[in-house]
């Protein structure tokens, strides 16, 4: 059983993955490779050669106390839905979730673990980076292995005993124990394509409890958001709307940061108790709660998307599927009134449908539904409306194809 697991998410960029991975192992001493390591390289839909390259690498690296695992998912699911399919892997007591944009230096771990296990209530422990947001960014540009092995061989000297507790990390390279995993879940899915749900995963993890750190005892080299600029034209608009829908979740009207501290998020923690039933995120499930058929005389369709992506096809496959509606069908559209604006998403569909359509085979949900009850959820229906460019949609179509439901 290994001590260590490692998710590295990769979409296309296979020279990336094949760096990550390969600077990863070789930052490893005798001692943590000795307790045993698990790679878990999620594909999130790789168009290029990403699999020949995992393959390769498994070839030269898989041995006694060393695994490489890879995870190929057939279509991009986005990156929240990819990093909890390759936690549900994750057999380690503490465990990495990483970018494969990250070049890692010798021995960058030791002391990030060296925090999180000196302290349980340290949920959450990461590196100072070269390229981040917020107070783990050192913003240096390095040419080459040597530069940063030397980089970070300096920089941990003089700062190895800084510690800085905040209210968040970024997603890029976060180190957190198994008990943590367990207690929180994963990431949630409503922040689609990515971006906010690092934010949000670490709001959950100080509501149940836990500091996160950074510590100036490790350092590691990010090139920054390297799948991301391949969409840069669309990243402020998903930048935007997952801002949005991070407010609106956690009842933030401001969010104001001092230093290390987000002050509004800190208040939130301070007023409210972690409830499981509410704020753990599943990362693995069990379908055995079978789908079963309507026998009712109503065939209820289920329509899940991201409201707010002006990307998304919602629009055109909604009225495509009301324009064959049968007499005993009706279509239930949900938005969450705890991520959309419900009445203005209800009267701007309503606007779109306009008097052509029978509107009354239209029903509105703003159902705040559990995400531990997500599976249930999506059984009450007999099928599910799948929508182009729609992270959001897709993994609700994911659930519903495993469950063997319908899918238009």
């Amino acid at each position: 059983m290994p001590y260590y697991s490692f998710v590295i998410l990769c979409y296309n960029n296979s020279g990336l993955t094949k760096q990550a991975v390969e600077t990863l192992i070789a930052s490893f001493d005798v001692n943590v490779i000795g307790k045993g390591i698990e790679i878990i390289v999620v594909d999130n839909g790789s168009v290029d050669d990403t699999q020949k390259v995992i393959d390769e690498l498994k070839t030269v690296y898989n041995k006694k106390n060393i695994e490489i695992i890879n995870i190929k998912l057939p279509q991009n699911m986005g990156y929240p839905v990819g990093v909890n399919m390759g936690l549900s892997y994750c057999r380690g007591k503490i465990i990495g979730v990483l970018n494969n944009d990250l070049i890692f230096p010798k021995d960058w771990l030791n002391g990030i673990v060296y925090l999180l296990t000196s302290d349980k209530k340290i949920g959450f422990a990461a590196p100072y980076l070269s390229y981040a947001s917020g107070i783990q960014s050192t913003r240096v540009r390095l040419n080459s292995l040597e530069e940063i092995n030397k980089y970070a061989e300096n920089f941990i000297k003089e700062n190895k005993d800084k510690v800085t507790y905040t209210s968040r990390v970024i997603g890029a390279c976060i180190i957190l124990k198994r008990c943590v995993l367990e207690t929180i879940g994963g990431n949630d899915f409503f922040y689609g394509l990515g971006h906010f749900d690092d934010d949000d995963w670490c709001l959950r993890a100080r509501l149940a409890g836990y500091k996160i750190a950074v510590t100036g005892n490790s350092f590691v080299y990010h090139m920054g958001s390297k799948t991301f600029r391949s969409i840069r034209r669309n990243m402020n608009h998903y930048v935007t709307i997952n801002r949005s829908k991070f407010h609106r979740k956690w009842e933030l009207t401001t969010d104001t940061q001092k230093s290390s501290v987000y002050v509004n998020r800190e208040k939130y923690v301070d007023e409210h108790n972690y409830g499981r039933e509410e704020h753990f995120i599943p990362y693995e499930f069990d379908y055995d709660v079978k789908h079963e058929t309507n026998n009712k005389k109503t065939n209820k369709i289920l329509l899940v998307a991201n409201w707010d992506n002006i990307y998304s096809r919602w629009k055109d496959k909604l009225l495509r599927v009301l324009y064959k509606l049968n007499e005993n069908e009706e279509i239930y559209v949900w938005i969450p009134n705890n991520y959309f604006h419900f009445h203005q998403k209800v009267n701007m569909i309503r606007g779109i449908i306009g008097k052509k359509l029978n509107q009354q085979k239209v029903s509105f949900m703003n159902d705040s539904v559990n995400h531990i009850d997500l599976i249930e959820f999506i059984c009450e229906y007999d099928s599910v409306i799948s929508v182009n460019c729609d992270f959001v949609n897709k993994y609700i179509v994911y659930h519903a194809n495993e469950l063997d439901m319908i899918v238009i």
